[in-house]
C-alpha cells in the first residue's frame, strides 16, 4: 500500500486518505471462480432458456453465443490492457473519467453499476425465488404435502420473492463487511456443489429423451391433486395452446442469430466485471488475463452444452412456444396455463422422475450452488461505490473502512438499501421485460471503455509509455490497443443498434414496463452528471477541488 498522497497548490490532500486501506488478498484462483461465477452458474439457467428461445423466435444459442463471441474476445483484451494499466479498484471507472472527463466517467459508472447489478443481481435473485418456489412446489407434489406446494406458490410470487431478496440481501450485506476470509469461503463452497449441481443436470439431461420427458411430465404434474394441474397443463396441451395464439417455433438456422446476438451476449456478461476489484488481486498481471480468457471460455462451453442437452430432452419447438406464451402471457391462466415458469429446475426434476434421490440431490447442490453468482454480483458494485467516493464524487464517507476487517462497510450498507429497493422495483417491471431491456443496455455501456481505450494513447501520453511492451505495438504507426478500442466500440455498438430496433427483441416485452425500465435508466445518467457537479460545487465551496484528483490515479 502506498503512503503517499497527492495534493493541491495549496496542500491540502484531495484523496480521502493516503491510501485505500484496501488489501491484495485474492488469488489467481479466487479471481478465476469469481469471474466464471458471474458468466455461468446454476442459477442463471433458471429462466434464461425460456426466455431466450420464446423472445427470439427459437433462435440458435449456441450459434448465437460463437457469434457474440467475437467482440467479446476484443472486448477482453480492452479489460485486460486496462488491469494492466489501471490496477485499481473500480478500474474501469477510474479509466474513463481519467481518459473523458471526471462527469462522464461517474455518469457512465453508475449507469453501468446500475444496470448490472439490477439485472445480475436484482433479476438473478428474482430468477432464484422463481426457482426456489418451483423445488419447494415439485418437493409438495413428490411428498403429497400441499402446504409444502403451498409454500412454493408464496415464495413463486411477487411478494414471495421480494421478501426472499430482503433475506438475501441482509446476508450478502453481512458476508461483505465480515472480510476476505468469509467471501472466500461462500465463493469456494458454493463453487464445489455447483460443479457437483451441474454434473448431475448434465448426466439427467444427457439420459433423458424426448418422448420420456413428455410422459414424466404428464404422470408428475398433470391431474395430481396437489399440484392442481389439469388437462390444460399437459405437454401438448401447453404447446398446442402456444402454437394457437401465434407462437414462434425453433428456427435454428442462421437467419435468426443476427438478431438473437444481443441477448446471446447477456449468457457471456460478466467476466470483465472483475476489475471492479482490481485492486485487490495478487499478482494481477497473471491472475487477469487467466480469469478473462477462462471465464469467457468455459463460459461458451457451459452454455452450449446445456443448451443443446435441454432442448434435446424437452424438444426445442415446444421450449420456444411455451416459452414465447410465458413471456407474452404468464399472467392469463387461459393462455398460459401453468402457475410457474417453465424453468431449469422444474425441466430436471421432471427428466429423471421418479428418482427422487437424484431430484433432491440436484434440488440442494441447485440452491448452494447458485450462491456464488448471486453473492459476487451484489459485492463488487459496493467497491464502485468506493471508488467514487475515494474520488469525492459521492460522500467520502462512503470510502470508510472497517480497520478490524478490512472493508468498506458503509458503502456495503449502501448496495443493501439499494438491493432492497430495486427488488421492490423489479416486481413491477417484471422479470422479461427488465432482463430484456436490462441486457441491451448493459451490452451498449461497453462502448465507453473501448472509446476510451481507442485515445488512450494519445490522450495519456506518458501512462501510455509506462505501459507493458506489448500494450505500447503499433500497427503501421497506429497503436494496436486503439485498434481493439474501436472494434470493441464497434461491435458493442452494433449489438445495441440491433437490440433496440429489432421489433424481435424489444418488440414482444411490454410497453409499458419498457418504457418504465428505459425511464428509470435515463433518469440514471441524469443524476450521475447532476450528482458529480452538485458533489464538485460542494466540495469547492470547502476549499476542494476534486477534479484534480482525476488528473492523477488512485494509490493502491
Amino acid at each position: 500500500m502506498t503512503k503517499e498522497a497527492s495534493t493541491t497548490p495549496a496542500g491540502s490532500k484531495y484523496f480521502v486518505r493516503d491510501a485505500t486501506g484496501l488489501v491484495r488478498e485474492f488469488s489467481a484462483l479466487d479471481t478465476l471462480l469469481i469471474a466464471s461465477a458471474m458468466v455461468f452458474a446454476l442459477v442463471f439457467t433458471t429462466n434464461q432458456f425460456a426466455w431466450f428461445y420464446g423472445n427470439t423466435g427459437g433462435a440458435n444459442l449456441s450459434l448465437s453465443l460463437l457469434v457474440a463471441a467475437v467482440p467479446f474476445v476484443f472486448l477482453m483484451i480492452s479489460y485486460y490492457v486496462v488491469s494492466l494499466v489501471i490496477p485499481r479498484t473500480g478500474s474501469d471507472y477510474v479509466w474513463v473519467s481519467r481518459i473523458f472527463s471526471p462527469s462522464i466517467g461517474f455518469a457512465w459508472a453508475l449507469l453501468y453499476m446500475f444496470v448490472v447489478f439490477f439485472v445480475a443481481y436484482v433479476g438473478e435473485i428474482s430468477a432464484y425465488s422463481s426457482a426456489f418456489g418451483t423445488i419447494l412446489t415439485t418437493s409438495g407434489i413428490l411428498g403429497s404435502s400441499s402446504s409444502l406446494a403451498s409454500l412454493g406458490s408464496f415464495f413463486g410470487g411477487a411478494v414471495g420473492a421480494f421478501e426472499l431478496a430482503i433475506i438475501f440481501t441482509i446476508l450478502f450485506g453481512l458476508f461483505a463487511v465480515f472480510g476476505t476470509r468469509l467471501v472466500k469461503g461462500v465463493i469456494y463452497g458454493s463453487w464445489i456443489a455447483a460443479i457437483i449441481g451441474i454434473i448431475v443436470m448434465w448426466y439427467i439431461l444427457g439420459t433423458t429423451s424426448q418422448a420420456t420427458f413428455q410422459a414424466h411430465w404428464n404422470s408428475m404434474l398433470v391431474n395430481n391433486a396437489i399440484s392442481g394441474l389439469n388437462s390444460s397443463s399437459s405437454y401438448s396441451s401447453l404447446y398446442n395452446t402456444a402454437v394457437g395464439l401465434k407462437a414462434p417455433l425453433y428456427s435454428g438456422g442462421y437467419s435468426s442469430v443476427i438478431i438473437a446476438l444481443p441477448l446471446a451476449s447477456l449468457f457471456l456478461f460478466g467476466g470483465n466485471y472483475i476489475s471492479g476489484f482490481g485492486g485487490e488481486i495478487k499478482n494481477i498481471k497473471r491472475s487477469i488475463p487467466i480469469a478473462l480468457f477462462l471465464s469467457l471460455i468455459f463460459g461458451i462451453i457451459f452454455w452450449v452444452v446445456t443448451a443443446q442437452l435441454t432442448l434435446n430432452t424437452v424438444g426445442a419447438n415446444w421450449m420456444t412456444a411455451v416459452g414465447w406464451n410465458w413471456d407474452n402471457n404468464a399472467a392469463n391462466a387461459t393462455r398460459y396455463a401453468l402457475p410457474f415458469a417453465p424453468n431449469q429446475p422444474l425441466m430436471v426434476a421432471v427428466a429423471v422422475y421418479p428418482n427422487t434421490a437424484l431430484i433432491y440431490l440436484f434440488f440442494v447442490m441447485y440452491i448452494v450452488g447458485s450462491i456464488a453468482p448471486l453473492f459476487a454480483y451484489f459485492w463488487i458494485p459496493t467497491r464502485y461505490l468506493f471508488s467514487w467516493s475515494f474520488d469525492r464524487a459521492i460522500p467520502s464517507k462512503f470510502a470508510s473502512m472497517s480497520q478490524r476487517f478490512n472493508t468498506p462497510y458503509l458503502a456495503v450498507l449502501a448496495i443493501v438499501i439499494l438491493g432492497i429497493i430495486l427488488s421492490y422495483v423489479y416486481e413491477f417491471a417484471g422479470w422479461s421485460s427488465s432482463f430484456t431491456v436490462g441486457s441491451v443496455v448493459w451490452g451498449a455501456a461497453y462502448v465507453i471503455p473501448g472509446l476510451a481505450l481507442m485515445v488512450f494513447p494519445f490522450v495519456k501520453k506518458n501512462l501510455f509509455e509506462q505501459a507493458p511492451g506489448f500494450v505500447k505495438a503499433k500497427i503501421g504507426g497506429l497503436p494496436l490497443i486503439s485498434l481493439v478500442g474501436l472494434i470493441t466500440a464497434i461491435g458493442f455498438a452494433y449489438l445495441a443498434y440491433i437490440g433496440t430496433t429489432s421489433t424481435a427483441v424489444i418488440g414482444v416485452v411490454s410497453l409499458s414496463a419498457t418504457y418504465f425500465v428505459f425511464e428509470l435508466i435515463i433518469a440514471v445518467i441524469v443524476i450521475g452528471f447532476v450528482g458529480y457537479f452538485v458533489s464538485k460545487y460542494y466540495y469547492k465551496s470547502r476549499g476542494i477541488d476534486i477534479s484534480l484528483a482525476y488528473k492523477d490515479i488512485p494509490p493502491e
